[in-house]
Parts: structure tokens; sequence; C-alpha cells
């Protein structure tokens, strides 16, 4: 099984995507605001957020092993979904999402027909701020302005001619499940639903979000590899802005020391601190 991947000419990761660690006891809704509030990550009118997660339920550990194929030392993926949040609000867990979740907590559509959305669903951000289901984040801003990228998707909902979701969750659902033994859908140019609908509306906008793997093969792996390596193609294609963003990745499949290691992390500098006004003097 092959999966075509171009590798990155870049010789560093990208320093604006950074490794911010968890404090002892930090939950997702915690860590998530700090990384929201440190300014690590854009959130005004210009940018998209996107939020990689990488879950511990079996349906996750089928999707990150699916995505080795990906990696250049075939380690399993640390993200197994990918999702948009068009506008965070003051209470994360209210924000909504659009997404295609292989495991959607609504089931897939009204009576569980995907068909008139093309296989978009709408969330709550509360889904993904389960600690022990989903202990990897990476929360990413991309340079295409949100009410943009929510118009493309909307779009999307009956352009199946573009891209078929439903089909994209059928397999994907066939190959988690282990439905006939199938390959996993990567090697046939089929990719993670959610990943590829999003890189589509991102193509609508002119924004090519995973340079280095073909676009309907898009995969939420595919999508870290663009944030973490690709920065010099945004820089020259996106008027100088890359992607920024911060993660944790604290659970590992199978520990990174037996695949050689991969290149170190760029760890996150503290916030400035606060400079505190001083009082006029009296006379």
């Amino acid at each position: 099984m092959t999966v075509r991947v171009l590798r990155s000419p870049a010789d560093r990761r990208n320093p604006q995507v950074v490794e911010l660690l968890r404090k002892e006891g930090e939950g997702n809704d915690a860590w998530l605001r700090r990384a929201v509030e440190g300014r690590y990550v854009e959130t005004g009118p210009e940018w998209s957020v996107l939020l990689l997660v990488g879950g511990t339920d079996p349906l996750s550990f089928r999707l990150r092993v699916a995505q080795s194929h990906v990696r250049h030392d075939l380690s399993p993926s640390a993200w197994s979904h990918v999702l948009f949040i068009p506008r965070l609000e003051p209470k994360l867990a209210e924000s909504r999402t659009r997404e295609v979740s292989l495991a959607p907590p609504a089931c897939f559509g009204e009576h569980g027909f995907p068909l008139p959305t093309n296989g978009l669903q709408r969330g709550r951000l509360e889904t993904y701020l389960a600690d022990e289901l989903f202990p990897n984040l990476a929360v990413l801003s991309i340079p295409v302005p949100a009410t943009d990228l929510d118009t493309s998707l909307t779009g999307l909902q009956g352009q199946r001619s573009i891209l078929d979701v439903p089909q994209l969750i059928l397999r994907w659902l066939a190959y988690c499940w282990g439905v006939g033994v199938p390959s996993s859908p990567l090697a046939e140019g089929l990719g993670v639903p959610g990943a590829a609908l999003l890189e589509a509306a991102f193509s609508a906008r002119d924004f090519d979000l995973t340079p280095g793997l073909e676009s309907r093969s898009s995969c939420p792996e595919a999508i870290w590899q663009a944030a973490t390596w690709w920065h010099g193609f945004y820089q020259r294609t996106q008027a100088g802005r890359a992607i920024r963003g911060a993660y944790c990745s604290k659970h590992e499949l199978v520990p990174d020391k037996f695949f050689g290691g991969s290149p170190p992390a760029v760890t996150a500098p503290p916030p400035p601190a606060k400079r505190r006004e001083r009082k006029p003097r009296r006379t």
C-alpha cells in the first residue's frame, strides 16, 4: 500500500506552531483557553480556526493507524479528526462547529440521512472537551477569513459532484469497522471525510490546505504536516502569512523512540507579562 506524499523542502519546523505543554491537572477547556488568551492562535476575522484532535476510542485508533502511511516513519498519527470553529464563544463549550465526524453525537443528520447536507454536520465544541477521550489537541489559525470558509462549506452541501462526502463516510466506516477486511481508503485516494471537505472548501478560496498530498486524499495528519513543515510555501503564496497555532499531544500509540525520533518541537515561550499602569502622582 502506497500513498504518494511530497516532502517539504523546509529544514526546520514552523516556529509559529508551538508545543504548549499542559499544566498539571489542566483539562481541554482550560488548555484551549490558555492557547487563545496567550495569543498562540489568531482568532480575528481574517483567520479560520481549525481544531485537530487525537482520540483514544477504537474508531480514533483505527483512523490514527490508517494515517501512518502519510508519515515518513510509518508511525501512527497523533490526530484522528479535524473540525472548523467559525467563532470562538466566551464559553468555549458553546462554540459551534462544522465537521464530518464518523461518530456524530446526533447521528448522520436528521433521521440518520446525511445526503441533504452532503455529510456536513453542525455541532458544539463541548464534544471534544472530554480530556480522556481526546488527550491530543492542536488549534490552528489558517489565513482565510472564517466567513468565507463558512460560505464555501455551505455551498458544498449541495455539490456532491465536486466531493461525494457520504461515499467517503461509508468507505471509512467499512474500514474502521472491519467490514469485508478492506484496505485503507487513503491508498485508494479517498481522504478522511472531514479533512477532505475542508480541503475542498479552502481550495475554493485559493488556499491549499495540504500541499504535500493530493487534495482528495486529505487527512488530519496531512493538515498537521502542512502546518508544521510547509510554512515557507505559505509565506510565498499567502503574502507572508503562514499557519499559526499551538498543540499538545501526550498520547502516543507507539513510543516515538522506537521510530528513530521526530525533529525537536518548537516550545511555546511564556506570554508577555502585563504592564502595570502607573497612577499619576498627586501634586
